[in-house]
């Protein structure tokens, strides 16, 4: 019996970000019963733009967009599930304060 062997295509540089990360997100929203809630959401890049999309048109459907890793009644996530967050994921809770005091710092290194 002969073998044969079967290469598969090659993968687009979006599958392959797909493969290798996703992105976690802490969403902040209103239910259809109008209590607040928070839910942290992991997407897979290829689905960023089509997020940004529906979160700017306003109702949707979290779940349509990727994976719901935890989520709770309220606008205060509770210290413990982001200590988890940090802990299990990798979560920076302060991650656009340190992106704009990053950017700060650049652009007083070239403004000397």
């Amino acid at each position: 019996m002969s073998m044969v062997e079967i290469t598969p295509p090659p993968l687009s540089q979006q599958s392959m970000a797909d493969l290798l990360c996703t992105i976690m997100l802490l969403c902040y929203g209103t239910q259809e019963d109008g209590q607040p809630f928070w839910a942290y959401l992991c997407i897979k890049p290829s689905m960023a733009k089509a997020f940004k999309e529906a979160r700017d048109s306003g109702s949707f459907n979290l779940e349509d967009y990727g994976t719901i890793i935890e989520r709770g009644i309220g606008m205060d996530v509770p210290l413990d599930v982001k200590m988890r967050m940090e802990h299990d994921y990798g979560v920076n809770h302060h991650y656009e304060a340190d992106l704009m005091g990053t950017i700060q710092s650049l652009k007083d290194q070239t403004n000397v």
